[in-house]
């Protein structure tokens, strides 16, 4: 996968933990500004693979692929490509209309899956926060947090901390992340035990708080027009069918960015989004920094907190 190798249409054979498979195109550019190629793409997922997998494992997965790099045509993709190899773990997910055929999700439960979905053009990739065996009971509450102009990211980092003094209220931890444009994902692991509309209702509950104590900063309204200046709160990125981008997914805007877990301090400290991207992001996990780890195995109940959820 080096991005001085195989011309723009050759095919190669490549292994990854044992899965071989071809790749293609290496030296098309998907990003033509700073000169970064699908081969680019690739060794980032190569290297930051072993860990977003475990974001990724046994969760239903929407990709968005980008064949002809982030200024050409793009679309979401839910069913698994007809395409892929027999080791790709897949998931038959009935639709919410009677009578359509199941979405036949793919599940990256190993590297190769990431690297495969990638070749394809795949540059985002959005999990369920719910996982294979407990589909109706996310294990994961987010609230999505985005600054509209010109509201900024420093804005959506004050939001942020608002969010975490209202989980201390509550007893609950948050886990920040960058979203990889102007936003900061907070992610509150729970036991899967709440439905998805609890859930939207457990975090809308906490959005309205927030929102009553800083009206002037935050929002909740839906229409674009009429967040001039705050943060939205995105309550409803965790209602059925609503995905988010994954953590370390590597996003289609100018310099690479990625979105990626950050440790409140380092919110506190100040930094910006653009600092993480396709270069940076290897080294940060190769130093052993993945502040989401709790996200993974630390989960709260939010039962105790069920009247706020119940009088939504």
């Amino acid at each position: 996968m080096n991005p001085a190798g195989p011309g723009v249409d050759q095919t190669v054979w490549t292994r990854v933990d044992g899965r071989d498979f071809p790749v293609s195109n290496l030296q098309k550019l998907f990003w033509p500004e700073e000169g970064y190629s699908k081969a680019h793409l690739l060794q980032y997922y190569l290297a930051a693979g072993s860990t977003m997998v475990q974001y990724l494992a046994r969760r239903p997965l929407t990709v968005v692929r980008y064949p002809d790099g982030i200024h050409g045509g793009s679309f979401f993709q839910k069913n698994c490509p007809e395409n892929a190899p027999d080791w790709i773990a897949t998931l038959k997910i009935p639709r919410a209309e009677p009578g359509e055929s199941p979405i036949r999700y793919c599940l990256a439960n190993e590297r190769a899956a990431i690297l495969w979905l990638a070749n394809q053009g795949a540059i985002e990739f959005h999990p369920w926060p719910s996982r294979q065996g407990t589909l109706a009971f996310p294990d994961w509450a987010i609230f999505d947090l985005d600054p509209a102009e010109p509201a900024t990211f420093q804005d959506a980092v004050q939001a942020a901390f608002w969010v975490r003094q209202a989980l201390d209220i509550l007893g609950l931890r948050g886990y920040p992340k960058t979203s990889g444009a102007t936003g900061i994902h907070v992610y509150v692991p729970v036991y899967p035990e709440l439905t998805y509309s609890q859930i939207t209702r457990f975090v809308h509950a906490v959005a309205r708080q927030i929102q009553a104590a800083f009206p002037d900063r935050i929002t909740l309204e839906r229409p674009v027009a009429r967040r001039k200046g705050k943060v939205y709160i995105d309550y409803l990125q965790n209602a059925p069918g609503k995905t988010i981008a994954a953590p370390y997914t590597v996003r289609p805007l100018p310099g690479a960015p990625v979105s990626t877990p950050v440790t409140w301090q380092e919110l506190a400290r100040g930094l910006l989004p653009t600092q993480f991207n396709i270069l940076t992001v290897p080294q940060r996990l190769q130093q052993g920094v993945d502040p989401f780890r709790p996200v993974l195995n630390e989960p709260q109940s939010l039962l105790p907190f069920r009247k706020l959820w119940q009088q939504e």
